[in-house]
């Protein structure tokens, strides 16, 4: 077996034991509806997976027949470019924001649930595209970025059993080993990705 074959084994290998790739749906009740609108966001949110500690820009989501399965991320192999590697766990930290159709607030479109800048102020419910200025401006104004990913576990349920997405996102303070180029050019990604998520929505 050639070099090449015995590589793309062992790719494959690696990507059946990555089980923070493989996201459940048992806790969700309408199960086509998640999908639905998590197909919304497919390449759109960078996936992060701890267990190998890369995130992925270029993936697709694979969904089974049967009305059991879960859905699977499988990152395309041959975008090794869009693949960002040695990404630790403690990097990737939870926003307390969730993107949720406007249905579930009694509008139309995508909606965002932002949390207060403490915890006297109260969360609030804003459409896609003001919330996604609103945490920009906020992160900027701490000196930081606004990097949102998806991890396992991130689809959940909103009021009303609707279907939601909360964010993680990267924390470029927490990669000091990474050369000031790989994190630019992370931040370029998944810029991209929210710039044609905006443009969308």
């Amino acid at each position: 077996m050639s070099a090449l074959a015995l590589n793309v084994d062992a790719r494959w290998h690696e990507l059946q034991h990555q089980r923070d790739l493989n996201w459940d749906l048992h806790a969700i009740t309408d199960r086509a509806q998640a999908i639905a609108f998590l197909r919304r966001f497919e390449n759109r949110l960078c996936i992060y997976s701890s267990y190998v500690e890369k995130l992925y820009s270029n993936y697709s989501f694979v969904v089974p027949q049967d009305e059991e399965g879960g859905i699977t991320i499988l990152p395309d192999e041959m975008a090794w470019h869009d693949t960002f590697q040695d990404i630790p766990a403690d990097a990737v930290e939870p926003t307390g924001v969730h993107i949720l159709p406007g249905e579930a607030v009694g509008f139309d479109g995508l909606y965002m649930k932002v949390p207060g800048e403490s915890r006297l102020i109260a969360s609030r419910e804003v459409p896609f595209q003001a919330g996604l200025r609103l945490l920009i401006e906020r992160y900027r104004a701490r000196g930081e970025h606004f990097l949102p990913v998806l991890v396992k576990g991130d689809l959940r349920e909103y009021e009303a059993r609707m279907p939601s997405l909360h964010l993680h996102r990267i924390n470029p303070a927490k990669l000091a080993h990474c050369s000031r180029l790989s994190i630019d050019t992370i931040r370029g990604a998944i810029a991209e990705h929210l710039l044609t998520l905006f443009r969308q929505h």
